[in-house]
């Protein structure tokens, strides 16, 4: 073999391993986005504006009568709609992870698996807001969790809460019995 040849040769495989590295180094960088992307899902969740509105919500819920009656209609009715479109967010990105090229179907799993109690929690919440303040179309939450539970199929977005609120005064809860009153 002559060396013009040799050198063609050597520069084919060089050209090869460096579109091989090339391409596995974006294959990375895509799941690594991906990851990032799903990490931002659950964030927005769990934190800032909208953590702040599960926790009026749950003391609406969940609070003793002090804590139910610092509470008032529109401020309930303003953390509904942080979480409503907490959950449209999470609906539109779902979607995006899904479609992203090589699926990394483990980080969905993953994802999904932290994902299951808070969206279970908070549509039994927010169906429990709607039916209660009466003024609240749900239709477009009703839509979000519908296209959240074609994607995570094992996901219960329409169990409803049995809780009521704690509203008379003297009210409280028994300790470990979730939405069991005393009075």
């Amino acid at each position: 073999m002559d060396s013009e040849a040799i050198w063609a040769t050597l520069a084919a495989v060089a050209s090869a391993i460096a579109a091989f590295v090339s391409w596995m180094t974006a294959h990375t960088a895509l799941k690594t986005s991906r990851r990032q992307h799903s990490v931002g899902l659950l964030a927005d969740l769990t934190t800032g504006e909208v953590a702040g509105a599960r926790d009026r919500i749950g003391n609406w819920l969940y609070g003793t009568h002090d804590q139910h009656s610092r509470i008032s209609k529109p401020e309930l009715i303003q953390a509904y709609y942080v979480v409503a479109w907490a959950l449209e967010r999470l609906a539109v990105g779902r979607t995006a992870l899904r479609v992203m090229r090589f699926g990394d179907k483990q980080a969905l799993k993953e994802s999904d698996a932290r994902l299951l109690w808070h969206v279970e929690e908070q549509a039994q919440n927010l169906r429990f807001i709607a039916n209660f303040v009466k003024t609240i179309d749900n239709r477009e939450v009703e839509d979000s969790l519908r296209s959240i539970q074609k994607q995570i199929p094992y996901l219960q977005t329409s169990k409803t809460r049995s809780v009521s609120p704690c509203d008379t005064p003297g009210c409280w809860r028994r300790p470990g019995e979730e939405g069991v009153l005393a009075r």
